[in-house]
């Protein structure tokens, strides 16, 4: 009965302190999910921040000097010398003052928080389609269950896409794909770049940052992220995050 007993301990106790290592685990990984949320949270709020200063403080500075270069020209339009000057001056100003607005967009882009991912994303694609590079959008109606933050995220993941695939890829053909099911919302981008090497990137510690902030994104969310990519050929990457289920509505008694 002694050895019966000290067998059941043991078990019990050895099955106690794995359930005790589970919890530990979970409580770690809680904790670890809710800080990148949190980082990921406080740089979207410092970018718009700057933004904001961009936007309200830099901007509202240069247009008053314009004001007072415009009214000082007028004062000197028989000074040819200093008239030119005056246009050149302008001319620098207003690459200063569009330089300004496009930093301030592209750090928080007024668009999403105004009328959704989709027209954020037509945007990105309008500013950054030119005579070389052609690329489009395929995404379906159902996108209202989409939050904020999940759009911001998703937002964020397919500007780092588009920007690696034209900067490091040199693709001149992008395709985005978004699409909404019951249980989750899909991305994909796909391009016709040259390719990398997954392992080879994620090594380097600068050139993998960008795919291991999607990562770190996406694992906040429980998301999934694959790579098909490989040198000398287009890239192909597949983002999926599930949805938030919604609270079942009580009945009515």
């Amino acid at each position: 009965m002694m050895a019966i007993f000290i067998v059941v301990f043991v078990a019990y106790y050895q099955q106690k302190q794995v359930k005790q290592q589970l919890a530990l685990k979970e409580l770690q990984e809680k904790y670890r999910r809710e800080l990148m949320a949190a980082t990921f949270q406080g740089q979207e709020q410092e970018r718009r921040r700057l933004a904001r200063d961009l936007h309200d403080e830099i901007g509202t500075m240069l247009s008053v000097t314009k004001m007072s270069l415009n009214q000082l020209d007028r004062k000197l339009t028989d000074n040819v010398p200093a008239s030119l000057l005056l246009q050149r001056t302008r001319s620098l100003l207003d690459e200063t003052m569009s330089n300004v607005r496009r930093i301030s967009r592209d750090l928080v882009p007024t668009t999403l928080d105004r009328f959704g991912l989709v027209a954020a994303l037509e945007e990105l694609i309008e500013k950054t389609t030119d005579g070389d590079i052609h690329i489009q959008l395929e995404c379906n109606a159902t996108l209202d269950n989409l939050t904020s933050p999940m759009e911001v995220m998703l937002y964020r993941i397919a500007q780092e896409l588009v920007n690696n695939g034209i900067k490091h890829a040199r693709a001149t053909q992008i395709t985005i794909q978004l699409f909404c099911q019951e249980n989750e919302v899909r991305l994909s981008v796909v391009d016709n770049g040259h390719g990398f090497d997954f392992d080879d990137v994620m090594k380097d510690r600068d050139r993998g940052l960008g795919l291991r902030n999607i990562e770190s994104r996406l694992s906040v969310v429980d998301g999934h992220v694959t790579f098909d990519v490989a040198p000398g050929r287009g890239s192909k990457i597949y983002v999926q995050v599930p949805l938030p289920q919604s609270e079942p509505e009580p009945e009515l008694v």
